[in-house]
């Protein structure tokens, strides 16, 4: 099965909406693309208006530099570069765990 067969799968399951609920409070929110109003909707919708909701360039230019991350949750999904996936294992050792 490919990637995109598995895409196809998976959609309108809810897979997106449950990363949401499952993600920390005020965390970044990578989409599978840059357009990301479709995103914002969702997370309306699940009552997650604290969510960052970013496309994958946020990896690329390491805008997470500087802030306070309480997490960062990638959409099922999103196909990041290799770049970006070392960018995402970067940012994810700048969590902070101690923010409530």
């Amino acid at each position: 099965m490919t990637r995109l067969e598995e895409d196809l799968k998976t959609r309108g399951t809810g897979r997106t909406s449950r990363q949401m609920l499952g993600a920390p409070m005020g965390a970044i929110f990578v989409w599978c693309n840059e357009h990301v109003a479709h995103a914002k909707l969702i997370a309306a919708k699940v009552d997650r208006a604290d969510l960052k909701v970013v496309g994958p360039s946020w990896l690329d230019d390491r805008r997470w530099r500087g802030l306070n991350l309480t997490g960062v949750v990638v959409d099922h999904a999103a196909h990041l570069t290799s770049e970006q996936y070392e960018s995402l294992i970067d940012a994810i050792t700048r969590i902070r765990h101690d923010t409530p």
